[in-house]
């Protein structure tokens, strides 16, 4: 296996991992804006230490700052997401949809090709995601289940944003580090913003009851998304997103671990959409 799929891989493990810590947290608004500040510290820590911030140019500032913009938005959302939602359905559906819009863009606009394959793969993760929701177009669940799997679908455009920033701005010859580190600064008021009932009490509690979790998951963010950048790399971004949300298949993992109930439809759902994005990134 060579590096470019090597750290997707890893990188999808991380994330499908720090998600799932997330979604066991009570207070899910105030755990992730603890995780992301603790990323934002860390990762500016490692790049003043290993060769310094470098964003050479001005358009590599300014989709860093609307790469944070997105990303602050997909967080606020998958706060959203994890609360209304079980995690391995909510995974399945925020990083399906993005797949779709990212193959999508890069196919009609960044000059990517696609063949039957990729056609192929798209095809399966549309069905793996109306496997997904199945059960949602009864008459008992359609209203409760899609107001709740709604900020799950407005996550995936969020995600496919910022992944789409993420590679122009890496094209743009932006440093890694310091793009995620300017993308993690502009995305905190966002999530403080999310904090608006009385945030200080709210956060206090957190590192009390969590800090713990708030470390390890500060950490496992921070690595899942520089390993991402550095993939990204040297990966096409249609390609690399489809790979890296391999973490789909961890997902629904982690989902058992956290005694979720899925039902037989929704676990082939998310199989079909974990097969789309291998042969999406063939």
């Amino acid at each position: 296996m060579t590096l470019g799929p090597l750290l997707l891989l890893t990188s999808a493990f991380l994330h499908a991992a720090w998600n799932a810590v997330a979604k066991s947290s009570q207070d899910k608004e105030s755990f992730l804006f603890l995780t992301i500040l603790l990323s934002g510290i860390i990762t500016l820590g490692v790049t003043l230490t290993f060769g310094g911030f470098s964003m050479p140019h001005r358009e590599a500032w300014l989709i860093g700052i609307l790469s944070g913009v997105f990303e602050g938005l997909y967080f606020l959302t998958l706060a959203k997401a994890l609360r209304t939602s079980s995690l391995g359905k909510s995974y399945t559906i925020m990083r399906g949809g993005a797949m779709i819009l990212v193959w999508l863009i890069s196919t009609l606009f960044l000059q990517e090709r696609a063949g039957g394959l990729q056609f192929t793969g798209a095809a399966l993760i549309l069905a793996g995601i109306i496997a997904m929701n199945a059960q949602d177009f009864s008459k008992n669940n359609a209203a409760a289940d899609g107001r709740g799997n709604i900020w799950a679908y407005l996550s995936a455009i969020f995600i496919a944003g910022y992944h789409l920033c993420y590679h122009r701005a890496l094209v743009a010859k932006a440093e890694p580090k310091s793009l995620f580190f300017i993308a993690m600064i502009v995305s905190l008021p966002f999530l403080f913003w999310g904090l608006r009932k009385d945030p200080v009490s709210r956060i206090s509690h957190t590192v009390k009851t969590r800090g713990l979790a708030v470390m390890a998951t500060g950490a496992a963010a921070t690595a899942s998304f520089l390993i991402f950048l550095y993939g990204l790399q040297v990966s096409a971004p249609g390609f690399a997103i489809s790979l890296r949300n391999s973490s789909i298949f961890f997902a629904v993992i982690f989902s058992y671990f956290l005694k979720e109930s899925l039902t037989r439809s929704q676990i082939l759902g998310a199989f079909t959409v974990g097969v789309g994005a291998v042969l999406l990134s063939l």
